[in-house]
């Protein structure tokens, strides 16, 4: 088990990396803090072996933080700036993301931090493929069983997620969204258009029907969909 903290003063960032954290059978997060000044008695405090920290933030900088440090974890930095990257990566940081970070960018990531060769593999097992995402729904970080969704629209820099009790908007782009669904659950029918598979009652013609709801299927989609329910 690898333990980990959080450092950033968003507190919605904090808890996406952390809900990504909680996903993972390897590793253990120990506490999430706003401030370098806080993540520097935790240090103190336990083992930490990985820390996720942003960049700027009031007071001391993440790296400015990292560079204070006699010795340190291994550092993944999470920011919305890519100026630093240089810098970061000079002071040996195992990564460098930047957001909004999606949970397949953050898992290749975590790959970097060295797991010995049996958490590697637990890792690239469905086991550890995620269960839920989190959207950012009217400035709420929203948790979303993947099985609960019946399909997703794609409408511009929007999706619309349905489920069967609600529908929710999240400002992201169809293609982000679908690249945190796992493909063995969920497929594109159309360009914007993603059903879960699992509920598929049938296709007939261009149209597929699901939870009672006739989807149209696209063209250039047609002969992925077919080979994937074969």
């Amino acid at each position: 088990m690898i333990n980990c903290i959080v450092v950033d003063d968003e507190p919605l960032a904090r808890q996406l990396i952390v809900s990504y954290i909680e996903q993972m059978p390897d590793l253990h997060c120990l506490g999430s803090y706003p401030t370098a000044v806080e993540a520097f008695t935790a240090l103190h405090q336990h083992r930490v072996e990985v820390i996720f920290i942003d960049i700027e933030m009031p007071g001391i900088s993440g790296l400015n933080f990292i560079k204070s440090l006699k010795t340190h974890p291994k550092v993944i930095f999470i920011t919305a700036y890519t100026e630093y990257a240089v810098e970061a990566f000079e002071i040996e940081a195992t990564d460098y993301l930047v957001k909004p970070v999606m949970f397949e960018r953050f898992l290749k990531a975590v790959q970097k931090v060295g797991l010995n060769k049996n958490e590697s593999q637990r890792i690239n097992q469905p086991t550890a493929e995620i269960t839920n995402i989190f959207l950012k729904v009217d400035k709420k970080l929203v948790k979303i069983n993947l099985s609960s969704i019946i399909y997703i629209e794609g409408l511009g820099d929007y999706v619309k997620v349905h489920t069967p009790n609600h529908t929710y908007v999240s400002y992201m782009a169809l293609g982000k969204l679908e690249a945190l669904l796992p493909n063995y659950e969920f497929i594109r029918i159309h360009r914007s258009i993603i059903i879960n598979k699992h509920l598929i009652q049938y296709i007939e013609g261009n149209f597929v029907r699901i939870a009672d709801i006739d989807l149209p299927i696209g063209l250039t989609y047609k002969a992925n969909l077919f080979k994937s329910v074969e």
